[in-house]
């Protein structure tokens, strides 16, 4: 069986391609969120899921405000460069992910009606 440690290297391997592949323009934001590794005890992937999400969520404030796009590119490539070094993400950011996101915010791979429903309560919270 795979080592841990592995395993959590190839998960933020694989999340600093999708975030390259999004900001590219490889993948949309959708895509690469679907193929994010369903790690649930790396804070550094699930603050990665995060920052590219508001990506998308942000799009009005990407086309009005000067400059926001650029500032928020560069931060998903500050995190993806983290991640491809197997580093983990500065304090700030992490804090910053735990103030506003305490649950999880990455889908289980397997969905019975109860996980469901906890994933529209969170897609409605948003």
């Amino acid at each position: 069986m795979e080592s841990k440690k592995l395993q959590i290297y190839r998960n933020r391997l694989l999340v600093a391609d999708l975030i390259n592949d999004v900001l590219d323009s490889k993948l949309c934001v959708q895509q690469a969120l679907n193929q994010f590794p369903d790690e649930k005890n790396d804070i550094n992937i699930k603050c990665a899921f995060d920052a590219l999400m508001y990506r998308e969520a942000d799009e009005d404030l990407r086309a009005k405000v000067k400059g926001y796009a650029n500032v928020q590119d560069k931060y998903l490539a500050l995190i993806a460069k983290i991640l491809k070094e197997n580093q983990v993400l500065p304090k700030n950011i992490i804090q910053r992910y735990l103030k506003f996101h305490k649950d999880d915010i990455i889908s289980e791979k397997e969905t019975n009606f109860k996980t469901f429903l906890k994933k529209i309560k969170r897609m409605i919270n948003f």
